[in-house]
């Protein structure tokens, strides 16, 4: 009877499983090749062949629904009921209403939702070099600034969503990597990314609860999938050049120039070279990018895993980024596929050496008529370096700052079906990431800074830092749709989080012997209290989260959702925070007055509001006194360290909280020619974080952290996509994306802390050291200029500067409201091409009356101090007879359109050949040319400027630094392959 009863279970379930066979067409009737073809719900798929044929087993022919996607066309699906043969045709479509779209803690149809999402899918990444997601996004998504505002290629982007939402290091949009949130994009190779979601609204992110006020970025890696092993290989070589050099005086312009203006210039003039410093300190950058993975599956299973080799090398000769990238990833059903396992671990390693910045006020400074080297092979070193110079070609041979990092990170998951449409998930997450940062200060090599006592014998530090994470998070989902009419679905949650920090610094000058650098600090002679130093913090982060979807045949839709999150960061008062939020949604187009309008395919009405928090820009222990060692004292004989209050209590200490709301129009028109959104939001961040000076006594400290001020973010958002020309052989598809956002500061004090603005940014030119270029004031946005206006040059070589008070002498006093450095729209036009093989796109973006202070010409274009300083070439010189000061002569209109991508590719045939599934080659170019009346170096510059330690860091953009690095622009040449 057991040996009758195995038999029957075993034929019901081989009679449940079976085979299907088919094929995938286009619109013209022939076969796509590549195309998904996925039992729903599962990992068991596989890919249509040259034919365009696909074999799949499925667990239940009666129940089994197969999903059939492909780049470009609109994603099918197909209930199998019984059958073993079914073909498929595809429809194109500019936007695929059934892609599958990652948001908080799970994903939903592109139709169904109701927040503020963007999706951007691998074929629409940024082509050309790129070294995390951020360049894959720039310029893409409505509403999200990415500037790259340096050539240093070890610096990363500065990414703003929606404006500036704090005063506090505003670090931007949170960044989760499959599904764990707080990652870092440096650690996932681009060749690795499938998928990039950003959460604009707070009705979206509010799942994030207190880290997501600035918006969020999630990152959805690529994943096996098929019934054979694919093995893809994607590589390029790269050639960058300089894009923007400053314009400076020749020797021979020197002299000239120095003779009319009646300078002594014997003192300097002792040489015949004639050198272009900004040559010397640059070349051609060579780089190189190769990523192999290895990829496929079962019914049961999927895995993939992959190695990404980057070695970039930047036009500054002191600047290079090496990264070797592991990961791996493995899926496992069981118990009747009940049980999910996954498994995922992930290796960076990077080596970089950053270029000292210094170096390039050297460039500018230094005379044309010095030589690099002297006539003996030695370095020239007689450079005035109290006049910020020096030989900056022997800095970059003779100093370093060196970066080691390592990061490593495991995950894994187990996923249980309770019942149908209800599973539990446990996910464990472990990092860990270091870093050993090294700099030495050769003493052969003056570089004219201000600590010249430590350049003249050699200064040395070596730092080891340490961040270990883990994470551990419960969620319980719901999924359901009943009578193919109402669909359910929920999430419920539960995360736990500890992060720890340490480090150890050391730094020692006066060295007798220098040949090992920062790597024998023990060879210094000269350490000062405060040299070496060691710290360690650590905080956690606990949570409950919850979310509830209803939607009714796509026409109405729902959605709720909280999050409560206590951290240690905060005071006693405030442990706990809670942030709530609400979306619905209204499918137009699916009520029965609709049917008979053709031309529309798919409407969509939006609204949310949501609650979200900050804690980002908060360091731990922040709401409790402090001491730290200051200086010693005298004590039965001996001199043992004394210590200091550093930092006052602050129990009242708390989150920041940002409410948002948000309304949004989707449309899909004309046959799913042309798609689109607008969005409009308003946006308030209240109690925001800032340092407060405050009285002592009273206070033992005189400043503290305290929770006052706020400010408002409001704007529209336009997104389009046009298939503007679709035949069998050539296709043209363009689209433009328009954002506006108006920024303003409403609140800096409270009856307890006050202040009625704050003078921040510091240009730092010389004859105005220390005078600052920005207001952070009420009524006003940050980025607001405020300096003195000045209306020209007058006939004897002065500024004509308005004397606002009308006192009669021009003071800081008379300093008025310049302009803002925050652009009145920012926008991105993408235009791709595909003809037979060949493929091609182009990619325009830029901005629109924003202000940018130019202060390399204010620090480098005035003939002041000629004789013993060059000069850059500019219409004042000669005009001017007066010190360059911080005024708004030098602010100028900085609306730019910049061609920021180009590609040309061609894809083989590739059908008579068994082994090779796919290769195609292309050419790309990045930074191609910028139009801008901007007379500065480039329009463009860094968001978040100062260290994020500062307490004004990121509240004076809009300068570009007398330091600045130029920008490359880059010619690639890559491959793609599968087997």
């Amino acid at each position: 009877m057991l040996t009758m009863l195995m038999s029957f279970c075993m034929t019901v379930a081989f009679a449940q499983q079976g085979v299907i066979k088919g094929k995938v067409l286009d619109e013209n009737g022939e076969a796509i090749i590549g195309a998904n073809v996925i039992e729903r719900g599962t990992t068991n798929g596989t890919v249509t062949d040259v034919d365009g044929n696909y074999t799949v087993t499925v667990s239940n022919l009666a129940k089994a629904t197969l999903q059939i996607s492909f780049v470009g066309y609109t994603t099918q699906e197909q209930a199998v009921k019984g059958r073993k043969s079914i073909d498929i045709k595809l429809n194109p479509s500019v936007v695929n209403l059934g892609e599958v779209v990652a948001i908080g803690y799970g994903t939903q149809t592109r139709k169904e939702i109701t927040g503020s999402i963007a999706n951007v899918s691998q074929e629409n990444f940024n082509k050309g070099v790129t070294r995390d997601a951020s360049d894959l996004l720039q310029g893409k998504v409505a509403g999200l600034t990415i500037t790259s505002g340096s050539g240093d290629v070890t610096r990363s982007s500065q990414i703003r969503l929606r404006g500036t939402t704090t005063l506090q290091n505003d670090q931007g949009p949170m960044v989760v990597i499959d599904g764990v949130p707080g990652g870092d994009m440096s650690t996932v190779s681009p060749s690795d990314i499938e998928s990039i979601s950003v959460l604009k609204d707070a009705s979206s992110a509010a799942i994030y609860g207190s880290r997501a006020a600035s918006g969020v970025i999630l990152i959805t890696t690529k994943r096996g999938a098929g019934s054979k092993a694919t093995i893809q290989y994607d590589g390029y070589m790269s050639i960058d050049n300089m894009a923007n050099k400053p314009d400076m005086l020749n020797a021979s312009e020197w002299r000239t120039l120095n003779k009319e203006m009646g300078n002594d210039i014997s003192v300097y003039d002792k040489y015949t070279a004639d050198t272009d410093w900004f040559d010397e300190l640059t070349r051609m950058g060579v780089s190189q990018n190769h990523s192999i993975s290895l990829s496929g599956g079962t019914s049961k299973s999927n895995y993939r895993a992959s190695y990404t080799y980057l070695d970039r090398k930047g036009i500054a000769r002191d600047n290079y980024l090496k990264r070797h990238s592991f990961r791996f990833q493995l899926q496992q059903r069981a118990i009747n596929d009940k049980l999910r396992l996954g498994l995922t671990g992930s290796a960076t390693m990077t080596d970089n050496r950053n270029p000292d910045p210094n170096n390039w006020i050297n460039a500018y400074n230094n005379l044309p008529v010095y030589p690099v080297k002297n006539s003996d092979g030695s370095y020239c070193l007689d450079m005035n370096t109290a006049w910020d110079q020096g030989n900056a070609v022997a800095n970059q041979e003779y100093s370093y700052r060196l970066n080691s990092s390592s990061y490593f990170y495991g995950q894994g998951d187990a996923q249980y079906t309770l019942m149908d449409g209800l599973n539990v998930k446990a996910s464990l997450y472990k990092s860990r990431f270091m870093n050993d940062y090294s700099r030495w200060d050769d003493p052969r090599a003056l570089k004219g800074q201000n600590n010249a006592d430590y350049n003249a014998s050699g200064y040395g530090i070596r730092e080891d830092r340490k961040w270990d994470r883990e994470l551990m998070e419960w969620t319980l989902n719901y999924d359901k749709t009943f009578n193919d009419v109402h669909k359910v679905s929920a999430v419920a949650g539960y995360s736990w989080e500890k992060n720890t920090y340490s480090n150890v610094h050391a730094g020692v000058y006066n060295f007798a012997v220098y040949s090992m650098g920062a790597n024998s600090l023990e060879a210094g002679n000269s350490l000062d209290i405060g040299n070496i130093t060691s710290s360690k913090n650590e905080y956690k982060l606990i949570s409950f989260f919850g979310r509830a979807s209803y939607s009714f045949k796509e026409r109405y839709m729902v959605t709720a959702t909280v999050r409560r999150d206590g951290s240690s960061k905060f005071g006693a008062n405030h442990k706990w925070g809670t942030f709530p939020s609400v979306s619905a949604a209204w499918g137009i187009s699916q009520e029965d007055f609709m049917k008979g309008v053709t031309w529309v395919n798919d409407l969509k009405l939006r609204f949310g509001y949501g609650v979200t928090g900050n804690q980002n820009g908060l360091m731990p222990y922040k709401s409790l006194d402090l001491y730290k060692a200051k200086d010693t004292y005298y004590q039965n004989g001996s001199w043992p360290t004394a210590f200091q209050i550093s930092q006052n209590a602050n129990p009242n200490l708390k989150w920041e909280s940002t409410s948002m709301a948000n309304i949004g129009l989707d449309f899909t028109l004309f046959h799913s020619r042309l798609n689109g959104t607008v969005e409009i939001y308003s946006k308030k961040t209240k109690d925001m974080l800032y340092t407060y000076s405050v009285p002592t006594p009273t206070y033992v400290y005189d400043k503290i952290q305290a929770n006052v001020g706020d400010m408002t973010n409001k704007g529209i958002e336009l997104s389009l996509n046009w298939n503007v020309f679709r035949s069998k052989a050539f296709n043209w598809t363009t689209s433009v994306n328009l954002s506006h956002n108006t920024n303003k500061i409403t609140k800096l004090s409270n009856d307890i802390f006050s202040t009625s603005r704050l003078y921040v940014g510091d240009p730092w030119i010389r004859g105005a050291s220390g005078v600052t270029s920005h207001v952070v004031e009420e009524g006003y946005p940050v980025g607001q200029f405020y300096m003195l206006k000045c209306d020209g040059i007058d006939s004897n070589g002065k500024f004509i500067i308005e004397d606002k008070n009308g006192d009669g002498q021009i003071t800081d006093d008379d300093r008025t409201y310049c302009g803002s450095a925050q652009p009145k729209l920012t926008y991105g036009w993408n235009n791709t091409f595909t003809w037979k093989n060949w493929d091609a796109s182009f990619f325009i973006r830029g901005t629109i009356g924003n202000k940018v202070l130019d202060n390399p010409l204010a620090a480098y274009g005035n003939t002041t101090y000629l004789a013993g300083n060059n000069v850059m070439k500019n219409k004042y010189l000669g005009v001017l007879k007066e010190n360059s000061r911080v005024c708004s002569f030098y602010l100028e209109d900085a609306s730019f359109a910049r061609l920021d991508n180009m590609s040309i590719g061609y894809t083989f045939n590739t059908k008579k050949i068994s082994w090779l599934d796919k290769a195609r080659v292309y050419v790309a170019a990045q930074n191609l040319f910028v139009i801008t009346g901007y007379d500065g170096l480039d329009p463009e510059v860094e968001l978040f400027t100062g260290d994020p330690s500062d307490d004004n860091a990121g509240l004076s953009p809009g300068i570009e630094p007398r330091n600045f690095m130029p920008k490359a622009r880059t010619f690639t040449f890559g491959v793609n392959l599968t087997f």
